[in-house]
């Protein structure tokens, strides 16, 4: 009996034994994890003293710890003047990454230099484990999967998110990156206008084709954005133009008329008319308004070669200047019928091609009051409005001061082509 008393007692010593051999052996990342996630309050200290609450606290400001550069403070020129040149710089998606290897920092920042991204490599984030960060932090607001890293996204506030990536099959921190979206150049969606207008006056078959012109030459100010011009900026303000002047019937109207509205005016000439009729333009760039080329005929450009088109704005351009001492800057196009040879000779002569956005079809629909309709029904910040000066224009010369005071009234400023576009009348 005692021999047995024995045996058992000893079992139970060498059992004892084996279950804190086993404890002993529980990994101790764990085994401090799960300390954590009983005490989440607590905080985790890495290598080099980094902590949570401390990434935390400097991410709400926009920083990372130990690295001395803020998100929308710094620029890249700023880290350069500190810390030198980068081992290398990457364009990922939509921004630059300039990487300092030995400092363990990556900043991504925008074609204006300015930060937006500071991704801290620090080997002691290799502490932290996930298990341990959600115990700390909760859940992240997002989970993506980039490649082989999980990133795990925190709002920090409205400016700033705090991100851990971990690796896949890793299970432990391999960089954070604290992020600006709101730093971060956004690409710009250029401000172009449909163009408007009507006329019950139209066939359907020329009103199909005036439709497919006016989204066909949509095209030439987005592939051509300094050179070719639909409209102005979205801002609230107009540029008044008239084309097909100088007369000497209506052209003096409507100088009259914007004289005393005292507004801005554009007009296009034709070449040979002002050749015909020079008091005419010099009345009306003497009263402060832009005079522009209109072409010397008004042919259809696109149907001509290159050396013609170059032979036609020469003459005209030299037409003006002889009446007004200057050479214009701004070129439209007769029909608005443009294409990439009329844009290269216009480009090459230093011609900014100014089509409309508004039209008030005073050509078709020649009532004051469609004219004026088109103008109060379609009318948008930035819009170029096209009317017309010569002869059989009388209805436009009418309409003209309603127009202007009814813009007015409606918050419009009205201006030039010169200052709508911020561009220069005059070579």
């Amino acid at each position: 009996m005692k021999i047995f008393q024995l045996f058992i007692y000893c079992c139970i010593l060498l059992l004892a034994g084996c279950s804190q051999n086993q404890h002993q052996h529980i990994n101790p990342q764990i085994q401090h994890d799960q300390k954590k996630a009983s005490n989440p309050s607590d905080t985790s200290q890495g290598q080099q003293g980094l902590t949570i609450q401390e990434i935390i606290s400097d991410a709400k400001i926009g920083k990372v710890t130990n690295i001395p550069f803020t998100l929308n403070q710094a620029s890249i020129s700023d880290v350069k003047k500190v810390w030198g040149h980068p081992d290398h710089v990457d364009f990922i998606a939509n921004g630059n990454f300039a990487t300092y290897a030995k400092r363990h920092v990556v900043f991504g920042y925008t074609k204006e230099e300015k930060i937006f991204d500071i991704r801290s490599y620090d080997p002691s984030l290799q502490n932290f484990t996930l298990s341990y960060i959600k115990a700390i932090l909760g859940n992240p607001t997002k989970t993506t999967v980039n490649g082989e890293d999980t990133i795990y996204t925190y709002e920090i506030n409205t400016r700033y998110q705090l991100k851990w990536i971990i690796p896949s099959g890793k299970g432990k921190v391999d960089h954070i990156s604290v992020y600006s979206q709101n730093d971060l150049s956004q690409p710009k969606i250029p401000y172009i206008l449909p163009i408007k207008g009507v006329s019950q006056k139209l066939s359907v078959t020329a009103w199909q084709s005036m439709q497919k012109w006016r989204q066909d030459i949509l095209a030439f100010p987005k592939a051509n954005p300094n050179d070719v011009f639909v409209n102005g900026p979205n801002k609230k303000m107009v540029a008044l133009t008239f084309d097909d002047g100088p007369d000497l019937i209506n052209t003096p109207k409507i100088v009259e008329a914007l004289k005393q509205a005292n507004v801005r005016g554009t007009f296009f000439f034709i070449g040979e008319k002002v050749q015909k009729y020079p008091d005419v333009v010099k009345a009306a760039y003497e009263n402060g308004y832009i005079i522009g080329s209109h072409s010397f005929f008004h042919h259809r450009l696109t149907l001509e070669t290159a050396t013609e088109i170059q032979r036609d704005l020469t003459e005209t351009s030299e037409s003006i200047r002889h009446v007004i001492g200057k050479a214009p800057a701004l070129f439209r196009p007769p029909y608005g019928e443009t294409d990439s040879k009329l844009v290269n000779v216009a480009e090459a002569q230093n011609d900014k091609v100014i089509i409309w956005s508004l039209d008030t079809l005073d050509w078709s629909q020649r009532e004051q009051s469609h004219i004026e309709e088109n103008v109060f029904d379609y009318v948008r910040n930035g819009d170029i409005i096209l009317m017309h000066s010569n002869e059989d224009k009388t209805e436009t010369a009418k309409a003209l001061p309603f127009i202007i005071k009814g813009l007015k009234q409606r918050g419009f400023q009205i201006v030039d082509i010169a200052t709508l576009l911020n561009t220069n009348a005059y070579k």
